[in-house]
């Protein structure tokens, strides 16, 4: 009884896992794969990043001419003793200060303040409690040369917006790039598929033919090495099955890695429609064909390239300056009122609204004019500057060259190649039919032994590889229409399914 349970408890555990190991069934179609992709990828996630990097960027720049709060408070305390009986030691000291201050786009600087400072102290003249001393003050301050009238400012804005509203064309673009992505590796995996069943056709009737074989064989009709070469056949057909197989699997694995989230799937191919997707090929192709110039509507690099031009505008203002002087002129005004009450016996006392009032009844403005500059000795940022500038030129140029090139190149290219790959199509096709009759009329002259069993599988092994070679070219077809719909990502027609 007790080996029962044991066993009953070593079943029931062993069901549950299987179980919780079992893998969930994903149905692969593209509207599976395009609704499972907005749910989140690595990849998609990388595009994000990127364009976030660049928004970051643009508002890491704006906020430094937004205004800006700023203050301190401190306190202070001392036992030390005075150096001479008439100096006081003030202790303890009260400080405080509050401002607003803001970076204005044309070179200028502007802040306001109010600080405080309240001390007490004593000495053989007399004692001193919370005198208070408070300041007004207004700072101006203008660039001179570097951002002189903004110039310098300006072009740094410019050039972080640009880089954003170029990183959100470059988002869209990537993210419609990621989803032809997985458009390819699917209709990579339907093409295998077919392949896998030509191979299970073949494969099918070569093992008839070897039992046809066999028993001709014993009946004495066929000959040992008709047998073996039959057998080899067979062989031969589930090797390439099993390498189908192979090919679909891995297939799969680059899906998962594409898309996480079918990591514990178990994957099977929905139902397709070929003669649907041919059609929408041949009319996607056929729309394209009838732009005559390069059609800068169905794309946005165009967009994303005139970004990068005026950010090399930008950039080339702002290098101008990097190894200029920087001249600054300011003017400050202030007003200081100081709160200190004579009292009996030499005190003095005060507090902040006799600070306040003392400014209010007397004139207490002064004012402060002055000139800031900072001069570069040596050729250390002229050599900086040089090297900055170049680096710009060449890196901007490269990305607007190439990307010009890819754009005139793929449209230029796309008929002339869709063109021939049709055309091998059909010779391909016409061959796949005529090998099929021929295979027909073999057939039977091997029954009755007019030909040998090797002539019968050449043509076999001939046709085979023809029809192999139409699924081949018909998803190079494919592919090089995903090439240009990976640029030209605004192409109306109904396989730019996006």
């Amino acid at each position: 009884m007790h080996k029962v349970l044991s066993l009953l408890f070593i079943i029931g555990v062993g069901s549950l896992c299987a179980e919780a190991f079992a893998q969930t069934e994903f149905k692969l179609n593209e509207s599976s794969l395009k609704e499972l992709a907005s749910k989140g990828a690595p990849q998609l996630d990388q595009i994000e990043a990127s364009f976030l990097a660049a928004s970051f960027n643009n508002t890491q720049t704006r906020e430094g001419y937004s205004p800006e709060l700023f203050g301190k408070a401190a306190y202070a305390e001392t036992n030390e003793r005075a150096i001479l009986q008439v100096i006081p030691i003030w202790s303890p000291i009260k400080q405080a200060q509050l401002g607003v201050r803001q970076e204005l786009k044309k070179g200028f600087l502007a802040e306001a303040a109010v600080g405080t400072q309240q001390q007490s102290a004593a000495s053989s003249f007399g004692k001193y409690r919370d005198i208070t001393t408070t300041t007004l003050s207004f700072l101006v301050q203008m660039d001179l040369w570097k951002d002189l009238l903004g110039r310098m400012s300006d072009a740094k804005l410019d050039s972080a917006l640009l880089n954003a509203k170029r990183a959100e064309i470059e988002k869209d673009i990537q993210t419609k790039a990621f989803h032809i992505s997985l458009r390819r590796v699917y209709w990579s995996i339907v093409a295998t598929e077919e392949s896998i069943k030509i191979s299970e056709v073949m494969l099918t009737i070569a093992k008839k033919q070897a039992e046809e074989t066999k028993q001709r064989f014993k009946n004495s009709v066929a000959e040992a090495d008709e047998v073996a070469r039959n057998e080899a056949q067979v062989a031969s057909k589930e090797a390439s099955l099993i390498y189908y197989k192979y090919q679909k699997e891995n297939l799969y694995t680059q899906l998962k890695t594409l898309l996480p989230e079918l990591s514990h799937n178990s994957l099977t191919l929905s139902n397709y429609d070929l003669p649907k997707t041919v059609n929408e090929v041949t009319a996607c192709t056929a729309l394209i064909a009838r732009e005559p110039k390069v059609p800068y509507h169905f794309t946005k690099y165009d967009e994303a390239t005139d970004m990068i031009r005026k950010v090399k505008a930008s950039n080339q203002t702002i290098n101008s300056r990097y190894a200029g002087a920087d001249v600054k002129l300011y003017g400050k005004v202030k007003a200081t009122g100081v709160g200190s009450d004579a009292g009996p016996n030499n005190t003095f006392s005060g507090n902040y609204g006799a600070s306040i009032d003392d400014i209010n009844a007397t004139n207490r403005t002064g004012y402060e004019v002055g000139l800031n500059f900072t001069i570069p000795l040596g050729s250390g940022k002229e050599q900086s500057q040089k090297t900055k500038e170049l680096y710009d030129e060449k890196r901007l140029l490269a990305s607007i060259n190439a990307s010009d090139a890819q754009v005139i190149n793929s449209h230029q290219q796309l008929v002339r190649n869709i063109a021939l790959l049709n055309e091998v199509i059909k010779a391909q096709k016409t061959n796949s039919k005529e090998l099929e009759k021929r295979l027909r009329f073999m057939y039977k002259k091997y029954q009755q032994a007019r030909v040998s069993i090797n002539d019968l599988i050449q043509d076999q092994d001939s046709l085979l590889r023809a029809q192999l070679g139409t699924i081949e070219t018909q998803l190079q077809v494919l592919n090089v229409l995903f090439d240009y719909l990976a640029i030209y990502t605004e192409t109306p027609c109904s396989f730019n399914r996006i």
